[in-house]
C-alpha cells in the first residue's frame, strides 16, 4: 500500500459517498419516501457501475491498477458495498456453482440481519 494508492481510494471514496447521498436524495424526491427507493437506486446503479468498471479496467491493462482502485475499491466501495457483494455472488456461481453462491447470499442476509438487531439492542441499552 503506497501513499498514492491511499490517496486514490480516499478521493474516489469521498466522491462515491457524496454521489451515494445525491442519488438517494434524488430518488426519494422523485419517487417518494414510502419505500426505500434511495437504497434500491443506489444498489442498482452501483452494480451497473461496478460491472462496467470491472470489465473496462480488465481490458485496459495500462490503466488497470489505478483505475480499478479508483472505481472498484474507492468509488463503488463508498457508493455501495452491495455491488461488491453482487459481484462476489456471480463469481462464486461461476467458479464454484449455485450452491456456494446461494450459501453466500443466505449467510450475508441472515448474519447481517442478526448483527443489525444485536447492534440495535445494544445501542438501546445506553
Amino acid at each position: 500500500m503506497t501513499v498514492t494508492q491511499v490517496l486514490i481510494v480516499a478521493a474516489s471514496g469521498a466522491a462515491g459517498a457524496v454521489t451515494r447521498w445525491g442519488t438517494s436524495v434524488a430518488a426519494q424526491n422523485l419517487l417518494g419516501k414510502a419505500w426505500p427507493v434511495g437504497t434500491l437506486a443506489v444498489n442498482v446503479v452501483g452494480c451497473f457501475v461496478f460491472g462496467a468498471a470491472y470489465e473496462l479496467t480488465r481490458h485496459t491493462h495500462e490503466l488497470q491498477p489505478s483505475a480499478r482502485l479508483f472505481w472498484l475499491t474507492g468509488f463503488c466501495g463508498a457508493y455501495t458495498t452491495f455491488s461488491t457483494f453482487a459481484f462476489d455472488v456471480v463469481e462464486l456461481h461461476t467458479t464454484r456453482g449455485l450452491t456456494f453462491a446461494a450459501l453466500n447470499v443466505a449467510l450475508h442476509l441472515a448474519l447481517g440481519l442478526v448483527a443489525l438487531v444485536v447492534g440495535l439492542n445494544i445501542g438501546r441499552m445506553f
